[in-house]
């Protein structure tokens, strides 16, 4: 091979390598999804979240179980609840900064009631 072959072949690659990069940055970027809580009831969902509307929610069932999320700009707890052993207050607060290192990682469970609280976190 001569010098105008690899000559070519360098301008092909160039071309190649430029258009690539060009059609890579001008691709609209994806919306990046939020973290968001999602409240369960009976295994369908209640209400879902995102963290950046904070909010106090109330599940109120018709037999009369009564759970109490809060929802933060960092994460989720359980207020308050009806139920007898109170496992799901104690299981306090999941957040974006812990939720890898709790027992039960992204839930708070409240079996009696059957209500769960999930933090989705978007990596």
């Amino acid at each position: 091979m001569d010098k105008k072959n690899f000559l070519v072949i360098g301008l092909i690659l160039i071309a190649a390598a430029a258009l690539f990069a060009w059609s890579t940055l001008a691709r609209p970027m994806p919306a990046a999804e939020e973290n968001q809580v999602i409240i369960t009831v009976d295994g369908k969902e209640y209400k879902r979240i995102p963290l950046s509307q904070p909010q106090t929610v109330t599940v109120r069932q018709a037999d009369g179980c009564v759970n109490t999320v809060e929802v933060t700009e960092r994460g989720a707890v359980m207020q308050s609840s009806t139920c007898g052993n109170q496992l799901c207050v104690k299981m306090g607060e999941v957040t974006v900064d812990n939720w890898e290192f709790r027992p039960n990682q992204q839930f708070i469970i409240c079996l009696p009631n059957r209500v769960s609280v999930e933090l989705a976190v978007t990596e």
